[in-house]
């Protein structure tokens, strides 16, 4: 959904594209789109993309409006990603270059015409305009609320002030929306639901739905305005090369489910072969803490937003990356060892026979690894009973 160009070069774009308000002919002339491009086949460009495309054929003006850019050069560009506070802003480039940029990924792009009057023509324009200025041209991105569809979807709903929405006609949740762009991208599926919390479980009407690219595009294409559609022309500007190979390869056999089963049953076979049960267990359960303490930040310590209320620490818990060290100690046979995994193990089980019950969905890969910590926590507090 993310276009991401240095922010040096969208500034000079916007300096040569912009043309003043006063300086416009007739509306006559002026030609307002939506360019929406395809998804990519980087996890960050699955979503897709929009832009705006403003053409001035008597002033050889053509220039795309994108809503989607960021520059790694802003101050504590790291932090504010991580904390969810990344400024995006929109940038001006040529349609040329906003073409090249996705004809060399090979992705499609397809441009719907609006059919606006001249109150509308220029209402977008200064809009626009007025919105790329340095000054006013900064927003704090929200993958779901605010973004380069949003953006969009937002000045169209001023242009056409009122405007109905249709029906929709089914109400998926956000975590099912995203999950339509995710089936070639198993390992991003599964960090994604890991990291997205009860929020996402929320369900979508037409309007929510709309933070997606092809969504957008899709709802305007059939929208009435006093009896008129608001898209005159659809055209299919690139067509994407269906023979060129793919840039990044399938995720072939080794899946989150495959890796997941793999430990579930090294868990189950590990009470018969004594050596490195130890090693292996102060793994499981430090990886599966580092787990906790990711959701624990995400949750408590950003503007995510949607990573809040996240039900995986049920199972990811951050206390795991502590009491992992007391499985390499002599200290592991002590009643609070052994009590801690026996709430683990209890809590894991549970979790299992609750999972398609509960009101988030979580990954149904985790449910072997799941069973793998109830496994190796019952284990654990025996052990420490006998000894």
């Amino acid at each position: 959904m993310k276009k991401i160009i240095p922010g040096f070069l969208l500034l000079c774009g916007a300096l040569c594209c912009n043309i003043s308000v006063a300086q416009y002919p007739h509306y006559s002339d002026i030609s307002i789109s939506l360019l929406t491009a395809a998804p990519g086949e980087e996890i960050y460009a699955v979503f897709g993309h929009n832009g705006i495309r403003v053409r001035i054929d008597s002033f050889d003006h053509d220039a795309v409006y994108n809503y989607g850019t960021f520059s790694f050069n802003q101050p504590n560009f790291v932090a504010n990603f991580a904390r969810g506070k990344m400024n995006y802003f929109l940038s001006v480039s040529s349609y040329n270059d906003f073409m090249y940029s996705y004809m060399k990924e090979n992705r499609g792009i397809r441009e719907q015409v609006f059919e606006l009057d001249s109150t509308q023509t220029m209402f977008m324009v200064r809009f626009l305009e007025r919105n790329a200025k340095p000054d006013s041209c900064h927003y704090r991105y929200n993958f779901f609320l605010d973004n380069c569809a949003t953006r969009i979807r937002d000045l169209v709903q001023k242009t056409f002030p009122e405007m109905s929405l249709p029906e929709s006609l089914e109400t998926p949740t956000y975590r099912d929306l995203i999950h339509r762009y995710l089936h070639e991208h198993p390992w991003g599926r599964f960090g994604i639901d890991i990291g997205l919390g009860l929020p996402t479980d929320q369900k979508t009407g037409i309007f929510e739905q709309m933070f997606l690219p092809d969504y957008l595009s899709g709802v305007y294409a059939r929208i009435l305005y006093n009896g008129r559609p608001i898209m005159k022309e659809t055209t299919a500007v690139f067509i994407p090369d269906t023979n060129r190979p793919p840039a990044i390869q399938p995720a072939g056999t080794v899946t989150p489910l495959v890796v997941c089963c793999l430990v579930l049953v090294l868990a189950a076979l590990f009470p018969y072969v004594r050596k490195g049960a130890r090693i292996f267990d102060f793994t499981l359960f430090f990886a599966v803490g580092l787990t906790g303490l990711l959701v624990t930040f995400l949750w408590f310590f950003t503007k995510h937003g949607f990573t809040q209320n996240n039900l995986n620490i049920i199972w990811a818990l951050p206390t795991h990356a502590v009491m992992a060290f007391f499985l390499l100690t002599n200290k592991r046979g002590t009643s609070f060892v052994r009590k801690y995994f026996l709430a683990t193990a209890i809590i894991s089980m549970l979790l299992v026979v609750v999972w398609v019950f509960l009101p988030q969905r979580l990954n149904p890969s985790l449910i072997p690894l799941v069973l793998a910590i109830a496994l190796r926590a019952v284990r654990n507090s025996r052990k420490s009973v006998r000894q």
